[in-house]
């Protein structure tokens, strides 16, 4: 339990000590990761180390303790405003951090430059997954059990869609604004594209046209397993389809596509506000800080709302079992049978197509990326990975440590094609489930719209089941779809997170190879 704690220091090199020692303690119990409290601690002790030579002397306060049941630390120097992340070392990752929950928050008020942080607790992952599997089990247990009587049936239905429906409509309510904070603030976070330079350009371009290519490369994959019907449409029919809904990405207005959910108007006007305020910069410091902000709270929100997903499940489960059923079960197995082995398949492609191209035994480099891939693979966390990540990336693969601090954090928010793939085939099979024609107009929506919305899963719990019901709306897959995705998510999150984090790493070091700046010796060594 995190014990309340106010103390105040005059800022000197022995005073930073102190203070680290109290934000260890601190995040130690209340039950933060111990690489994530590594990472705070030097993050801590390197802004404070930038103030004091500026501010030598002023007072220190350090609070911490609970509030609102969540567990915070707070180290304010009092004097003049000196933003934490003026510094050109520290600027590239600390909003792409602090997403990830592993960074401060930096504000000034009433005379004081404050860092904030909100230490999330170690996940628990087998508890939650086991919560999960037993609200699955409870589901089919009792639904089946209601519909040997029937009277009980009508009563529990009425009781439980809606239920259903209200969290329902809680998710849908805060994942459009979700979907939007989040593509917008990702791009606020890559910081000032003068100091990003040309690599980290390259970067983010090398990531856009992975996700999309892949995301075509699964749309003609799924032509040849899923019927795809061409009846009625014609080339010119199509072409003016397409065309049209081309155009229809730009809103005739700002509020119809958050009333709507409007997949494709919400990623366009997310990047839209991303990329004006990443242009002006430092003019509109205060509008990307609120944008921060509203970020930071809707995904409370949606943490909330997260630990209610083993109800969610469990309801709408029990609402598919005990009412007719038969097709939606089948493409549950489906989404399975292909998922999995698709996501194991992926990274391996991109060890071997990376070995090809870099010169190295692909069972070396396999033996190097593996232990990141092990730790997404058992905690379904990019978050938890990341120390280890950016670990592996420097001594093991040669990338240098400036640009795998920008590009590993950057990676975990934009590029994500294990989500790309899970969500392509689990939208292919709750549309042949329900009835959906998947025709090549349906194809290309769902090239469009997966590639667009796999860079806005936010890095929370339930986070990918808020993308489900954006991208359900717009390629017109029915509600009912919901109760598979949930059930389904909780086994997929844990392959799609591991095979991200595996292309990743490979995409990162191809990077770094083309603009000169891989250490090819240091890749070739044997695995430490």
């Amino acid at each position: 339990m995190v014990s309340n704690l106010s103390e105040t220091f005059d800022l000197s090199a022995r005073a930073i000590d102190e203070v680290s020692e109290i934000c260890v303690r601190t995040l130690t119990e209340a039950g933060a990761d111990r690489k994530d409290i590594i990472r705070l601690r030097l993050s801590l002790e390197e802004i404070l180390g930038v103030w004091l030579e500026s501010l030598e002397g002023a007072p220190v306060h350090v609070d911490s303790g609970k509030s609102f049941g969540r567990a915070f630390l707070r180290v304010s120097v009092e004097g003049p405003a000196m933003d934490a992340w003026d510094s050109e070392a520290l600027v590239l990752s600390s909003h792409l951090l602090s997403q990830a929950g592993l960074s401060f928050t930096y504000v000034y008020k009433n005379g004081r430059n404050c860092l904030v942080c909100n230490p999330r607790k170690k996940k628990s992952s087998m508890g939650q997954v086991a919560l999960l599997m037993a609200a699955v089990f409870l589901a089919v247990f009792l639904g089946a059990a209601a519909r040997r009587f029937p009277p009980i049936q009508a009563v529990a239905l009425s009781i439980t869609e809606p239920l259903f429906n209200m969290i329902l409509g809680a998710l849908r309510a805060v994942s459009s604004p979700l979907v939007f904070l989040a593509l917008c603030c990702s791009i606020v976070s890559i910081g000032d594209l003068s100091v990003v330079g040309k690599v980290g350009k390259k970067l983010i371009l090398r990531m856009l046209g992975g996700t999309f290519i892949l995301a075509a490369v699964m749309a003609l994959a799924g032509s040849l397993i899923f019927p795809v019907s061409t009846a009625g449409n014609h080339i010119s029919g199509n072409f003016t389809e397409i065309y049209q809904m081309v155009l229809n990405i730009v809103p005739s207005d700002i509020i119809s596509p958050f009333l709507n959910g409007n997949a494709l108007q919400l990623v366009f006007l997310g990047a839209c506000v991303g990329v004006a305020l990443l242009i002006l910069g430092e003019r509109v410091s205060a509008a990307q800080n609120t944008l921060m902000q509203l970020y930071d709270a809707v995904q409370f929100l949606m943490s909330v709302l997260g630990k209610i997903i083993p109800l969610f499940v469990f309801l709408s489960l029990f609402n598919l079992v005990i009412s007719d059923f038969g097709n939606e079960f089948s493409s549950l197995f489906k989404v399975f049978a292909l998922s999995i082995p698709a996501c194991f398949v992926l990274p391996l492609f991109y060890v071997f197509w990376t070995a090809f191209r870099l010169k190295v035994s692909p069972s070396l480099l396999l033996k190097k990326m593996l232990p990141a891939y092990l730790i997404s693979l058992t905690t379904a966390s990019s978050a938890a990975a990341l120390a280890t990540n950016l670990e592996t990336c420097v001594k093991e693969l040669g990338i240098p440590k400036k640009m795998a601090d920008f590009a590993i954090p950057l990676g975990q928010v934009l590029y994500k094609p294990g989500f790309v793939v899970g969500l392509f085939i689990m939208d292919l099979c709750m549309a042949e489930s329900y009835g959906i024609p998947i025709t090549p107009l349906f194809l290309f929506m769902s090239v469009l719209t997966i590639g667009l919305l796999s860079m806005a899963v936010p890095p929370i719990p339930g986070g990918p089941l808020s993308v489900f019901t954006v991208m359900f709306a717009q390629l017109g897959i029915p509600d009912e779809a919901l109760a598979l995705a949930a059930a389904i998510n909780v086994i997929m999150d844990f392959f799609m997170t591991a095979a991200g984090q595996a292309c990743l790493q490979a995409q990162v070091a191809l990077a770094a190879e083309s603009v000169g700046m891989l250490d090819k010796t240091k890749l070739r060594k044997s695995a430490a």
